[in-house]
């Protein structure tokens, strides 16, 4: 049988284009070639590959494309709030990338470092089994529901061999205590800890389901680049004594292939002899390490499940294991293509009749069956909150729901919305119930149950079901679980008669950095909203957020131009003519409003919403903008800024807003001039300002406070402005500049610096903040 478009019949392969002409004989491809695509998370980016891979295709290459979210401790998938998005943004690329079918999901999954972190630290979120399904999942959903996509292979990402970085179990709230080994040193590589990365393997293949899976990537190795490691059987220590060492680690991933996978394509997309004793990444020599390591596949394929490509890692430069440039490498890659060996796309097509045996009858009843008996689900439900729900269940299958052990039998549930796409709750929901006993088949058990409630309201499905930990949904395997359809999910907080609420301003009274000025802008140059959480006590104050953004994170002054807190109060913290810097680049057209406090887990209280609706509308009217520009952080970049729950009181939130923004039109969030008074020094370069002037003026700064600083354009912001030094230093075209902004300028300087000193420390003795000018 013929292989499709986009694939090879050839065994060899190359990680990363560049290398084609070496996979070619003649006019001939002989291969594959996998590249490797960061994608992010922005489900409006629609941006693909062109006709990159139609180029390498029509050449007669197989292709293979892993979809990254990005590399290192960024995540090789995004954290599990993203990835929905994640799913969209990848689905986008594969629409607009034609001439490939094949996409691997993800890379080495078990390793801590391809792991994202939590934000705002270090720690990485576990991609388990069950996160990792839930990822794979949407993406093959979202991809294979693009026209012209629905046959493309959609593989499962493969796993790091050796790697015990990712211990996990049944925990209900998704948290692990990992096992330790026994009798190791305080010193051991695994630091105490170890996760078992086969059973890892079996566990996510388990979890994903042969029905949704189109094929399997993985990974294998030896340990230097002595040829005969390819073919060596030499096992691991404890914990892992049962499974090989080197390059035939591949197949003890083979072995944990579920039999009802055993159909599915597998590729091998990275391979090579790592490190050699040396310390060598790849050396340039012939040593028939390449050639070895296609023959030992390619006996493999005589009789098993078919493995289609081994792919070497890797061509480009990008690190030391390249082949680009090694000659010597690329001969033995050549030797090895001169077995033509290669992958049986008939293999398992046809079988000979076995010969008659006696059959053993299937037992007449499934192993995985309930029955609900009763039960108390409410079908109205405020979002974001977490119940307990009375049910009685009976056990009408063959097996003992066993309460103990690494695959215990609990009690979970799965929501859907109303088009019914799976709803990935964050892991610390996902709770499950512990049986109080087991439960052998014909017995009944009662629990009281936590269901968790979905962050958004609408109308949803919510289905209980049965589980075996690690093992599987007992729907997954034809159990009709309880479908509780429909479930209405209100918002989770209350809309009340909004009220009016003062502005503070104290932007004149907060820690300043002692030299550093944010840009300033035009007040038209403002486009949008961004709301973001300190994430922090409620009883931080402003004035502490600014000192630590100065002192700690070394910027001009607080980031944010408005903050409110849950006793209902509401400061502005920043000029809107300064860009601050809540959301990074973002920050250039956007004014941040952040809320003090933690609202991971529960929404801002009623005072807080209110003053902050009051400042959205006061911030709205004045800049002629909408509530359809009001946007979470968590909207924009991957973050949990302004908190897990912000989509149940968002909608709340704009709607006090547009309440408020009908009435009558409030004040604007500040003057035409947010600034009273500003100091303004010369500057023309490193090493040419005004560095006398300023260590002259320290007795006035010390007396009245003025925002001080070398930017005329910030100085345009003041309603005074006092120029230290003569028209040599600023000149007289920036005073005039300044009166036709609006301000009352003075100059104030003496024949000498010197002389500019005394004068200064004179009005600061006489309390005189200005020499000719009022207020």
């Amino acid at each position: 049988m013929a292989v499709p478009y986009g694939e090879n019949q050839y065994l060899y392969g190359l990680h990363d284009p560049g290398g084609e002409h070496v996979l070619k004989v003649g006019n001939t491809a002989k291969g594959w070639i996998l590249v490797t695509e960061e994608l992010g998370t922005d489900p409006n980016n629609r941006s693909g590959k062109g006709d990159f891979y139609q180029r390498l295709a029509d050449q007669g290459f197989g292709i293979v494309v892993r979809l990254n979210h990005a590399y290192g401790n960024a995540g090789t998938i995004p954290l599990d709030s993203r990835y929905r998005d994640f799913a969209q943004r990848c689905a986008h690329f594969v629409e607009n990338s034609p001439g490939a079918h094949i996409w691997i999901i993800g890379n080495e999954i078990n390793f801590e470092r391809e792991q994202p972190r939590l934000p705002g630290s270090s720690q990485a979120q576990p991609i388990t089994p069950r996160r990792y399904t839930a990822c794979y999942h949407l993406c093959r959903q979202a991809i294979k529901g693009r026209s012209g996509h629905e046959n493309d292979q959609v593989l499962v990402a493969p796993i790091g061999p050796w790697n015990g970085e990712t211990p996990y179990d049944a925990d209900p709230q998704g948290k692990y205590e990992a096992n330790k080994i026994p009798g190791a040193p305080a010193d051991y590589p695994y630091h105490g800890f170890w996760g078992d990365y086969i059973v890892y393997l079996r566990d996510m293949l388990v979890a994903i389901g042969r029905e949704n899976c189109d094929g399997i990537a993985i990974h294998a190795y030896s340990h230097g680049y002595d040829p005969q490691l390819v073919f060596s059987d030499q096992k691991m220590g404890a914990p892992f004594e049962n499974y090989y060492y080197h390059f035939r680690t591949y197949k003890d991933q083979m072995a944990i292939v579920p039999e009802a996978f055993r159909d599915l394509p597998i590729y091998l997309t990275e391979s090579n002899g790592d490190v050699d004793p040396n310390g060598a990444k790849w050396p340039d020599v012939n040593s028939g390490w390449v050639k070895n390591a296609y023959q030992e596949i390619n006996d493999w394929n005589k009789n098993n499940q078919q493995i289609r490509c081994v792919i070497l890692y890797r061509w480009s430069r990008a690190d030391d294991w390249h082949i680009d440039g090694k000659g010597q490498v690329q001969q033995d890659l050549r030797d090895a293509m001169a077995k033509n060996y290669q992958w049986d796309p008939d293999f398992g097509m046809t079988k000979p009749e076995p010969p008659p045996v006696e059959t053993i009858p299937e037992p007449e009843v499934p192993p995985y069956r309930t029955r609900y008996i009763s039960h108390n689900t409410p079908t109205t439900v405020s979002a974001a909150k977490t119940l307990d729900v009375d049910l009685t269940i009976e056990n009408v299958g063959s097996f003992t729901w066993v309460t103990g052990g690494p695959n215990p039998f609990t009690l979970g549930f799965q929501w859907y919305d109303a088009a019914g796409q799976f709803v990935q709750l964050p892991a610390e929901h996902d709770y499950r119930t512990s049986l109080p006993q087991d439960v052998p088949p014909g017995s009944q058990v009662s629990l009281r149950a936590k269901l968790r409630i979905p962050e958004a309201a609408g109308t949803y499905q919510l289905r209980w079901d049965m589980v075996h930990e690690l093992i599987t949904w007992f729907t997954s395997q034809g159990d009709a679980g309880l479908l509780v359809s429909p479930m209405m999910v209100e918002s989770a907080v209350e809309v009340v008669p909004p009220t009016h609420v003062e502005i503070q301003n104290v932007s004149q009274e907060l820690t300043k950095h002692p030299t550093k000025r944010y840009a300033t802008r035009a007040l038209d140059a403002i486009r949008r909203v961004i709301v973001h959480h300190t994430a922090t006590p409620a009883s931080v104050s402003v004035q502490r957020i600014a000192e630590f953004q100065v002192t700690k994170r070394d910027l001009p002054g607080i980031a944010y131009h408005f903050c409110t807190t849950d006793q209902g109060l509401a400061y502005q913290t920043q000029p809107l003519t300064v860009t601050g810097a809540h959301a990074g680049q973002n920050s250039r057209d956007s004014v941040g409003l952040c809320l003090i406090g933690n609202f991971m887990e529960n929404p801002p209280p009623q005072p807080q919403l209110n003053a902050s609706a009051s400042v959205l509308a006061q911030v709205l009217n004045s800049l002629n903008l909408t509530t359809n520009e009001v946007f979470g952080y968590s909207e924009i970049i991957t973050t949990q800024s302004p908190g897990a729950t912000w989509p149940s009181w968002k909608g709340p939130l704009l709607e006090m807003t547009n309440r408020l923004m009908a009435t009558t039109p409030p004040s604007p969030p500040s003057s035409a001039k947010p600034i009273y008074h500003y100091m303004l020094f010369w500057y023309n370069g490193p090493g040419n300002w005004a560095e006398w002037d300023l260590l002259g003026a320290f007795a006035y700064i010390d007396k009245f406070h003025p925002a001080l600083g070398f930017s005329l354009d910030e100085a345009k912001s003041a309603r005074f402005v006092t120029i230290v030094g003569g028209p040599g230093g600023v000149p007289q075209s920036a005073e005039e500049s300044l009166r036709a902004a609006g301000c009352q300028v003075e100059r104030v300087a003496g024949p000498t610096e010197t002389d500019t000193r005394r004068l200064l420390e004179k009005m600061a003795a006489e309390n005189r903040r200005f020499l000719t000018l009022t207020g």
